[in-house]
């Protein structure tokens, strides 16, 4: 059997509420907020070959206020037609809730209750996808990304999303080939990009994509990988 349908990997079922949960122990007063997590987790059969990379996400979370956890609630990411499901992290930004995942989809918002709201507002103005570790300057509040898809071909993404949630800017920077660039750096004055040796094989890819990713693959497999030199892999950060 699959090792990623068993066990410590098994998906979960149903979806959950559950109020006033038991707290073995203390929590402390001063906590109050919700912690979430996301992971992969199909909705139905995925079949032998199934990797968890490619399950549908569901975010799970618990109220914590006042010293007591008010309630629990897991809920599956429901994505528009032709969307992947984000299933590799969950954030918090300009007051609203954001399920990511890496390499093309779009994020999505979620209510405080973790239902789906639908595509982030700014989704629109990507070039592309986002990514699912994007990182917030302490200093402004703003968050910034490198995002990648495998049909960007030798390019990346580098954005910038103000306070209230709006891109306030996004630069192309060209690479060495389509590199799976899951990070980057953030200082105080530049975003590092990691310009990696390990790369996406459209080859590969091309003869039996997973389902979730096989419109991206058929597009992506007509589309010539650059391989010029790489450029100086920082993008200053001031405006």
């Amino acid at each position: 059997m699959n090792r990623y349908l068993q066990d410590g990997f098994a998906p979960v079922a149903d979806e959950l509420t559950a109020f006033d949960l038991r707290v073995t122990g203390t929590l402390p007063d001063h906590l109050d907020g919700r912690y979430l997590r996301i992971g992969p987790n199909p909705a139905s059969d995925p079949g032998e070959a199934y990797h968890w990379f490619l399950g549908e996400g569901m975010v799970h979370g618990v109220r914590i206020e006042d010293g007591r956890a008010r309630w629990y609630r897991n809920r599956w990411v429901r994505p528009d037609d032709g969307d992947f499901a984000p299933n590799t992290h969950v954030v918090q930004h300009a007051g609203r809730t954001m399920a990511l995942v890496e390499a093309g989809s779009p994020p999505y918002e979620l209510t405080e209750e973790l239902d789906t709201v639908g595509r982030c507002g700014f989704a629109v103005d990507l070039a592309a996808g986002y990514t699912a570790h994007p990182h917030e300057d302490p200093a402004t509040g703003e968050l910034h990304a490198v995002s990648y898809s495998w049909t960007r071909g030798n390019k990346v993404d580098y954005s910038v999303l103000d306070t209230s949630g709006r891109i306030r800017r996004q630069v192309e920077v060209e690479v060495t080939g389509s590199p799976m660039m899951h990070d980057f750096g953030l200082t105080e004055h530049y975003a590092v990009i990691y310009d990696l040796p390990v790369t996406f094989d459209l080859d590969m890819a091309a003869g039996d994509p997973p389902r979730p990713v096989r419109r991206a693959a058929e597009t992506a497999r007509n589309r010539a990988l650059g391989r010029d030199a790489a450029p100086d892999p920082v993008v200053e950060t001031a405006a």
